[in-house]
């Protein structure tokens, strides 16, 4: 329940207390007044002649009084209710008192009663209206530097930078507005260090990936080259018999087999075909290696001119198209993607989309992988989308300014 409903319910309780208060003194009151009015009335009816002494027009000029012989039905209050007039005089049921020749009518006086009751309570609706106007007006202004922490409370936990608070004019509230952006303050400090901290890790890396392919690439790989050569040299060596020839060959398919293996390991260590081709030929090299280890079906568009990027950045775009890929054979349980790498408009677009099972809660999910996407993205100075559904696969977008 908002702070307005609460205050503004308890106020009603005690406005609703007060005025039942009230309305039960002055009822009280006004029957004490209606008994003093009937007894006045009383003695007067009994110091006075008789209605035909007075003749009729000053007979009828007397208030509160009726003469015996008027055959008129007692009057019932006119708009005065019913309750009202029972709450007023007890003896209403048994008929107006008749004191000589005259007959005591207390009418008069409960409807100017009524009406003044009436009058009263209007007032005080009026006055309880003008103080709840009040109390929302100032509820809402006080709680305005709450809704606008909560702004940008929502903002922190979307990863957006959150506004600083204005000084506020109560100082409550001051303080409370200076202690939130003194939290801001160390919020974004930390946040651009572990920003910081995770870019130069990816970078990192980067690098040790990329140093340890060309170890690999120019040891180990020209080791496993020369020891298949000289396996099937041996095939040709008149001094080895055929047990030996055969042994000799399948050492050669073997270490044509690591070799393969080798050259998927260093694709993925570091891709070397995106230094000697450009990114295109990169991205489609990465979709045949991913369809062949994966076992899906991958639609790629790409298109023909593609922007020159600098060589960090290729990576980083590299890398993000190849987490999305990786993720999409180990938890979507798709059977086919879709990838599309288009610059229009001065502006680089990347899409993955599959038909995997997708889920309702990704960020609640989001691993190591996903974050290192969105790190990348903060590198390539673009921005990352997530949009997936259960049932209905998952689809990650990337957009890069183009300068």
């Amino acid at each position: 329940m908002k702070a307005y409903s609460r205050v503004a319910l308890l106020m009603l309780a005690v406005f609703a207390l007060i005025y039942g208060v009230g309305a039960y003194f002055y009822l009280q009151q006004a029957r004490l007044d209606v008994a003093r009015e009937l007894d006045g009335i009383s003695t007067l009816a009994s110091m006075i002649g008789t209605p035909e002494e007075l003749g009729p027009e000053r007979a009828a000029g007397i208030r509160h009084l009726r003469p015996l012989s008027d055959e008129r039905l007692a009057a019932d209050g006119g708009n005065v209710p019913l309750w009202f007039v029972r709450a007023l005089w007890a003896d209403q049921a048994s008929g107006l008192p008749i004191t000589g020749s005259w007959q005591v009518d207390p009418y008069d006086e409960i409807e100017e009663i009524w009406e003044n009751f009436v009058l009263v309570s209007l007032a005080f609706g009026i006055g309880m209206m003008l103080c709840f106007s009040m109390l929302f007006f100032a509820i809402r202004r006080l709680t305005a530097p709450l809704r606008r922490i909560g702004k940008a409370m929502d903002n922190i936990g979307e990863g957006e930078p959150s506004p600083r608070l204005p000084p506020q004019p109560i100082t409550e509230l001051d303080q409370l507005a200076g202690r939130f952006n003194a939290m801001a303050d160390a919020l974004d400090i930390e946040q651009k260090t572990v920003a910081r901290l995770l870019s130069e890790l990816i970078e990192l890396q980067d690098r040790e990936r990329a140093h340890i392919a060309r170890v690999l690439h120019d040891d180990l790989g020209q080791y496993i080259t020369g020891i298949r050569a000289q396996a099937r040299g041996w095939l040709y060596d008149p001094e080895l018999n055929e047990r030996q020839k055969d042994q000799a060959k399948e050492l050669a398919e073997h270490c044509e087999t690591v070799q393969q293996h080798f050259r998927h390991l260093l694709q993925d260590l570091h891709p070397l075909v995106m230094e000697q081709l450009g990114l295109g030929s990169a991205i489609h090299h990465l979709v045949e290696q991913w369809q062949q280890l994966s076992g899906l079906t991958c639609e790629l568009m790409v298109d023909e001119r593609l922007p020159e990027l600098t060589g960090d950045k290729q990576t980083h775009l590299y890398r993000f198209v190849q987490e999305a890929l990786n993720n999409v054979s180990r938890h979507a349980a798709a059977t086919r993607a879709i990838l599309g790498v288009t610059a229009k408009s001065r502006v680089l677009r990347v899409e993955i989309r599959d038909d995997g099972i997708g889920t309702n809660n990704l960020s609640v999910k989001a691993g190591l992988g996903l974050r290192s996407m969105c790190e990348r993205a903060r590198s390539l100075g673009g921005k990352t989308e997530f949009f997936s559904r259960s049932g209905q696969g998952t689809r990650v977008s990337l957009t890069i300014p183009l300068s």
